[in-house]
């Protein structure tokens, strides 16, 4: 996935009526959150998506795919911030992370607005050092992801019924609120490709 085309996808919801906000959800908490989606490649693009899956026993999330990430806390500067520290304690990474930007806000479970922070990760071999709260790290082509055969599942929460898009895969199923971000993220994507080829079929 060129890079140029991760950019463009980040640029886009700028354009909408509502740049900041993915999920028109009011959360339940003040706290802010951020998370980490961190694409790895080389010069020529993104090749894959790094997902976590929370230890069984973790206190938030169990067993869930997601993104890195976690609650704002009082030293940090910015969300950036927030997602590049909870990277480094979750899975140990620091070096070698270009930060591309942001995307519009999600809400996870009802209670917290997160924004998601996309970085550029260009390691020639990704290493990873993951906490007692992790399980497994992911990494997931994104071609396959683009292309998958994502579904849709109903969710109640404080009794609304909410539609949102579920994959299944073999660690386990990639679903709420992570999948509601990625999906909306590589439909933008999908576009942005489209839209680059389209002009590349134009006559000089």
């Amino acid at each position: 996935m060129p890079w140029a085309a991760v950019e463009a996808s980040l640029r886009a919801p700028q354009r909408g009526p509502n740049p900041h906000k993915l999920s028109p959800r009011i959360p339940e908490s003040t706290r802010r959150a951020a998370v980490a989606v961190v694409l790895w490649g080389d010069g020529a693009g993104a090749r894959k998506l790094v997902l976590v899956q929370r230890g069984h026993g973790a206190p938030r999330h169990a067993g869930e795919l997601a993104f890195p990430g976690g609650m704002v806390e009082p030293e940090d500067r910015d969300l950036p911030h927030t997602a590049r520290r909870e990277l480094e304690e979750e899975l140990g990474l620091r070096e070698g992370l270009w930060e591309l930007g942001c995307y519009p806000d999600g809400v996870a479970k009802a209670l917290t607005r997160f924004t998601p922070v996309l970085f550029r990760w260009e390691v020639p071999h990704p290493v990873f050092h993951p906490n007692e709260e992790i399980h497994d790290v992911l990494l997931l082509p994104l071609e396959p992801l683009i292309r998958a055969p994502w579904t849709t599942e109903v969710l109640e929460r404080n009794g609304l019924s909410l539609v949102l898009p579920r994959l299944e895969l073999p660690e386990a199923p990639l679903w709420g609120a992570t999948a509601y971000v990625l999906k909306a993220w590589l439909d933008g994507l999908a576009g942005e490709l489209v839209r680059a080829s389209r002009k590349d079929d134009r006559p000089g």
